[in-house]
């Protein structure tokens, strides 16, 4: 599944290190002249694409999982739903009690 912590951190230090990449090149390319500047510019033109096209992978696989998600989630609550109001009203009078026990110490 996309949602896990490893994977997101992958996927960012991917990405930062892909814009790093093209911002140096970039850099580069304005130190350089002639054809040399066009083909790191091009070279970071390159790069920066391939992040975007990147992001965009990334993006759509979050929204798939966040749909399979609901979707499960959805279905779980209609097969039981007693069972989620009571998980629902539990975690609502743990909150209460946790807000009720911070108000009782001031």
């Amino acid at each position: 599944m996309f949602g896990s912590k490893t994977t997101i951190h992958s996927a960012g230090r991917d990405m930062h290190a892909m814009i790093s990449e093209a911002e140096q090149i970039l850099s580069d390319a304005s130190a350089a002249s002639g054809d040399k500047a066009s083909e790191l510019r091009q070279q970071g033109m390159d790069m920066l694409a391939a992040s975007i096209a990147r992001a965009r992978d990334l993006e759509q696989r979050a929204l798939e999982s966040a749909k399979a998600m609901a979707h499960s989630t959805d279905q779980m609550v209609h097969a039981n739903p007693w069972r989620s109001v009571a998980g629902a009203g539990l975690i609502g009078a743990g909150i209460g009690l946790v807000i009720g026990m911070a108000i009782a110490r001031e």
